[in-house]
């Protein structure tokens, strides 16, 4: 038998080669260095048809990133979701603070009652979008779950509190185990990405290697294209009398990723304004990033800009933003990340 005989003949048996799973589609997180960590390329981000996870301590900034990359789905021309087991999201302050639409179709919001009914209502809200060819196909649809921590598995929704066992502890764990392989397939079949928060946990007695867990079990480590781990440091500033907290740099570092290497890590900057809320500094983060890449002049404390000017990080931040200038940073990416078009 010839080699095209035996391949009309597995053709036959089998059918032809699957697609390719390679990602083309990426939702941009606003962060050239975040974009890079996760998915290899300064203009990617996260990616289409899969799922992520993003885990880290209270306040660390998991929410607002997930409300700003939501915008940014939205900004798209896709559809948003939040389902919010915490009981805790503001659309409100999503609205006012990130300009996220709050209008349906372009965004969802459950308040579901177990971790099956929030995965349900996603799978089947993402089917009934994809199917309605209301929004283009190359559109973005991004869920978020928030988080995996908070979520009540139906096996103890059913029960009173006092009747709990010690079954119930791991619980959830067998339960994320058992829906995520299909939601992992939910994702490729409607082009959707799905992002897990979730909260950490520190083991007991751990002496040698990284003491931080996350609840919901192994098997979100193992379905997600990409984890990220958030940590967080105070900015202070002076103030009369004293130091006043005005924001924090966020360290994300993508412990796994199936696009790139992984243990990149990305600092990125927010700050909160007079009312309280979150804005993420992508124009300083980004100013920052390029100074240490050496790609973007600088002799210390100045930047020269493309006027000519020098200017310290934060008036340059500013001076970019007030004259709409974002767009000229991204020409001083180094090149070898930058995917070619």
């Amino acid at each position: 038998m010839s080699i095209a005989d035996l391949c009309d003949a597995l053709d036959k048996a089998i059918g032809e080669n699957a697609g390719n799973q390679a990602v083309s589609q990426f939702i941009d997180t606003g962060f050239p260095e975040l974009n890079e960590a996760i998915s290899g390329r300064y203009d990617g981000g996260l990616p289409y048809g899969r799922m992520v996870e993003m885990f880290g301590p209270s306040s660390s900034g998991k929410t607002a990133l997930a409300t700003d990359w939501m915008t940014a789905t939205q900004q798209m021309g896709g559809v948003a979701g939040f389902m919010d087991w915490e009981r805790s999201f503001s659309v409100d302050l999503a609205t006012a603070g990130f300009g996220l639409n709050d209008k349906r179709p372009y965004w969802i919001y459950g308040k579901p009652r177990t971790w099956e009914e929030g995965n349900v209502l996603a799978a089947k809200a993402c089917q009934a979008i994809r199917q309605s060819g209301a929004i283009d196909d190359k559109a973005p649809i991004l869920f978020v779950f928030d988080s995996i921590a908070a979520a009540l598995p139906k096996s103890q929704a059913e029960k009173e509190i006092d009747e709990y066992t010690m079954n119930d502890t791991t619980a959830l764990a067998r339960v994320t185990s058992t829906t995520l392989k299909a939601m992992a397939q939910h994702c490729e079949d409607y082009n959707a990405t799905f992002l897990y928060l979730n909260q950490i946990r520190t083991k007991p007695g751990v002496v040698y290697g990284d003491p931080r867990t996350t609840p919901g079990g192994g098997a979100m480590e193992f379905y997600s294209t990409a984890r990220i781990a958030l940590g967080r440091q105070k900015i202070m500033e002076a103030v009369p009398g004293g130091k006043e907290f005005v924001g924090q740099n966020i360290t994300a570092q993508v412990t796994k990723s199936k696009l790139t290497k992984p243990f990149k890590e990305a600092n990125l900057r927010m700050t909160f304004d007079d009312a309280g809320v979150a804005r993420l500094d992508k124009v300083f983060s980004t100013i920052d990033f390029l100074k240490e890449k050496g790609t973007l002049p600088y002799s210390k404390p100045y930047v020269t800009w493309i006027d000519g000017k020098k200017y310290h990080v934060k008036a340059l931040a500013e001076h970019i933003r007030n004259t709409g200038t974002q767009s000229e940073l991204l020409k001083f990416l180094p090149t070898p990340a930058v995917a070619a078009a």
